[in-house]
């Protein structure tokens, strides 16, 4: 089965009207862009993934078309580790990580896609799952920098959701949300986004440590740091970190050290499901826990899904809280009592609607 085309879709969903304005990755936001990438191949067979978006796009499917493309013609699909190996040393002159790196996240998890339907099987059945029908999900907020608006949104949020996690630096926020996860007894997650140094981390999380938070995210700059991530976890915070972990010898590394109490792989910018797999296996044999990063709204969530149904041993993923248009891949990620359907198809499970694709699409 050989491979016949690769190329790059963009689509944009925008918030719907009437929802408050937050913010994401540092920037305000009114619609999010998806970057899928799909691979087709002449048994007929079309395969899709996802690669991590945000505010690159363009530089990712730039590098997806002009310099992983061509090397994919005539490649057989079914042997992806082969195809991944030759593709990672061919752009690793370009870079380990960031936009390279997403694109061939994207285009790993379209292979699987294709690989579980010549198969007939869902993608967490070629990754030795047993059968589930269904995992826990969280709710992950946008950033509001509000008291009133947090509350609310949690507020919100808790009638689909047992799990939360805020994206707010201000205690006040940070403890609205928190108080209100205690009543139902669970524990609030906050994501930070790597704002301080070691010293001014201590002395923000200190406050904090009464709230019994789940976990801090990427409470340190630089990210790269684990010992002073360590010393956050140390102080009575347990610290996650992981979606800015930018090689898999750096995971290496990081689970090895045992310094954080979550790693979170991204498998839209680590290197799609074939190497997120391997984080997985290394961290279980570590008993390292693994809380995937999955910003996504179509493959890379999916992926996200099958990857946690298959090798987490508490799964549990990442959907972000906001709502958005119609989506091309339906609204087979709205959670029902706190869970999300494993999709049960071949290969991702969730097929694309090509009209909605289309009408969406950005050029």
């Amino acid at each position: 089965m050989k491979i016949t085309r690769v190329s790059g879709i963009v689509y944009r969903q925008h918030l719907k009207p009437g929802a408050p304005q937050p913010k994401f990755s540092g920037e305000g936001r009114t619609a999010f862009e998806t970057l899928l990438v799909k691979v087709e191949t002449d048994a007929g067979i079309v395969g899709w993934g996802e690669t991590f978006p945000h505010r690159v796009w363009k530089a990712v499917k730039s590098l997806l078309e002009t310099l992983i493309a061509p090397a994919c013609i005539g490649a057989d699909a079914s042997d992806i580790p082969a195809l991944m190996k030759t593709l990672i040393y061919r752009v690793h002159g370009v870079g380990r990580a960031g936009p390279v790196m997403y694109a061939l996240s994207g285009l790993d998890t379209a292979l699987w896609d294709i690989l579980g339907k010549a198969k007939n099987q869902p993608i967490y059945r070629l990754l030795g799952g047993a059968h589930i029908d269904k995992i826990p999900v969280y709710a992950s907020l946008l950033k509001y920098n509000d008291t009133d608006v947090v509350t609310r949104t949690t507020e919100q949020a808790l009638g689909r959701y047992r799990e939360l996690k805020a994206h707010e630096t201000g205690r006040e926020e940070i403890t609205a949300a928190a108080k209100l996860l205690r009543h139902i007894g669970s524990s609030l997650m906050v994501d930070v986004n790597a704002p301080w140094t070691l010293p001014e981390a201590l002395a923000a999380t200190a406050p904090l440590r009464e709230l019994g938070l789940k976990w801090i995210e990427e409470p340190v700059w630089p990210l790269e740091d684990f010992d002073a991530a360590h010393r956050i976890s140390a102080s009575g915070v347990p610290v996650a970190i992981g979606e800015n972990v930018l090689t898999p010898a750096d995971f290496a590394r990081l689970i090895e050290s045992r310094a954080v109490d979550y790693i979170q792989p991204s498998v839209a910018k680590i290197g799609g499901i074939s190497i997120a797999r391997d984080i997985y296996a290394a961290a279980n044999q570590a008993n390292v826990k693994v809380a995937p990063h999955s910003a996504y709204f179509g493959p890379g969530l999916i992926a996200t899904a099958h990857l946690s149904a298959a090798m987490s041993r508490a799964p549990m993923i990442e959907r972000l809280y906001c709502d958005l248009s119609e989506s091309p891949f339906g609204d087979w990620y709205e959670p029902a009592g706190g869970y999300l359907a494993i999709p049960q198809g071949p290969g991702l499970g969730v097929e694309p609607d090509l009209g909605l694709l289309e009408k969406l699409r950005v050029n």
